[in-house]
């Protein structure tokens, strides 16, 4: 048998052999942003190639855990996309993840509980597939694709593990004017970030999420949106939101409120109501270093038996780096945040601090400290450090994360 090294060595090989070939086999040329195929064979010699290679060291502390855990992971990443003729595009995409260590962590399939949980499996598959067709007005995609709406809060591509949570789906953009826009999504299946062999590695049924823009002022957005999702095999997430946010973007401060509305749908188990409340001040960079200041809150409320739920959101980016909160307890959270960002010698850093409570019996639930530089070697090649720490009160248990990750981009 081989050793644990062996064998990712050998992936990586396959990985990057698999690459090779999709390069080789297609004449690609690396074109500006603007792609426009004059003949039906120039959208494939007039096709794009990238490639990017991720590797990540992720170290977890957990009190809750006999063991820390410690994962060393590769993603490669192969993006084939045609030039665009007579308003076609069509893109191909592969994904390998290889580990570089020891499987000292608990992947969510390898059962290894005795360590916490770094949602990394080993895995090869297709993470996009599409067809999109473009008009002046709007856009059409068909297929296995990358949907990101807004900040991801309610509907995004978790983009921050190694497998990317992708959405097979129609999407249509439109815009009316250039202040009303529609964009409606319906997905049949949902693939997300514990790997295509995993037992949550696909939630179907259908998705129909709906949002409306109208801009009343250049600098000021008015945004509705119904998003409703009827899972057959995850009936406990099955829900309809319906909800609204008022945006402004100004040249020195941004500020958004927004509000929504959550209830059961299907074969949900829960019977509940439950509403969701953010407001966030920021300001824009300013002077030579390029800071940046933001505060705000962030309510999710819970009934004792179910809260409301946001199970296609990158839930990373909300409610602290940790991922305490993936799942919103039932007593609900209401989530206190402030940080900043500045620019140093060209290396970004980013601080953090989060005080949670429960929305119902006033838990005092626990505090956070979220930490990330960045700091981009060349144009090819990005380096993030990041650490969390999570105090904990009356939820959960201490914990600390650390992750240093390289982004090369070809």
């Amino acid at each position: 048998m081989p050793s644990s090294s062996q064998r990712a060595q050998q992936s990586i090989c396959l990985s990057l052999v698999a690459i090779a070939t999709i390069a080789a086999a297609t004449p690609w040329t690396v074109l500006a942003e603007e792609n426009i195929a004059q003949l039906p064979g120039d959208m494939i010699r007039n096709s794009k190639f990238g490639l990017n290679f991720r590797p990540r060291y992720e170290h977890v502390r957990d009190v809750a855990f006999p063991h820390h855990a410690t994962a060393g992971t590769l993603r490669s990443r192969a993006t084939w996309t045609s030039a665009r003729w007579d308003g076609w595009e069509l893109l191909l995409e592969g994904d390998n993840v290889t580990y570089i260590s020891s499987e000292k962590f608990n992947n969510t399939e390898n059962g290894k509980t005795q360590f916490p949980v770094i949602a990394d499996p080993d895995y090869s598959e297709i993470n996009r597939v599409q067809v999109s067709y473009a008009l002046k007005q709007g856009l059409f995609t068909l297929g296995r694709q990358r949907i990101n709406y807004d900040d991801q809060r309610f509907i995004g591509g978790v983009g921050w593990r190694q497998n990317e949570q992708t959405y097979d789906a129609f999407r249509a953009e439109w815009n009316f004017n250039d202040k009303v826009s529609l964009d409606y999504t319906y997905m049949w299946n949902v693939n997300r970030i514990f790997g295509p062999d995993g037992d949550d590695a696909n939630i179907s049924g259908p998705v129909n999420a709906l949002e409306i823009d109208y801009k009343i002022h250049p600098n000021h957005n008015l945004k509705g949106f119904i998003y409703s999702l009827n899972f057959h095999d995850q009936e406990q997430l099955a829900s309809a939101t319906v909800g609204a946010e008022w945006s402004v973007d100004c040249d020195s401060y941004r500020w958004h409120l927004r509000a929504a509305s959550q209830g059961d749908v299907s074969e949900n188990p829960y019977s509940y109501q439950a509403q969701y409340y953010n407001a966030e001040f920021g300001t824009k960079p300013v002077q030579k270093y390029k800071f940046t200041g933001f505060m705000g809150t962030e309510w999710l409320t819970g009934d004792g038996q179910w809260a409301f739920q946001t199970p296609l959101a990158t839930l990373h980016k909300f409610q602290g780096f940790a991922d305490k909160f993936l799942t919103t307890p039932a007593e609900g959270i209401r989530d206190y945040y402030a940080g900043g960002s500045v620019v140093v010698s060209g290396i970004k850093f980013a601080a953090t601090v989060h005080k949670f409570y429960s929305d119902r019996d006033s838990l005092d639930y626990g505090n956070e400290l979220d930490l990330v530089a960045t700091y981009s070697i060349t144009k090819n090649i990005d380096l993030l450090a990041k650490y969390a720490t999570y105090d904990a009160d009356e939820f959960s248990s201490d914990t600390d994360k650390f992750w240093l990750q390289f982004d090369l981009k070809f």
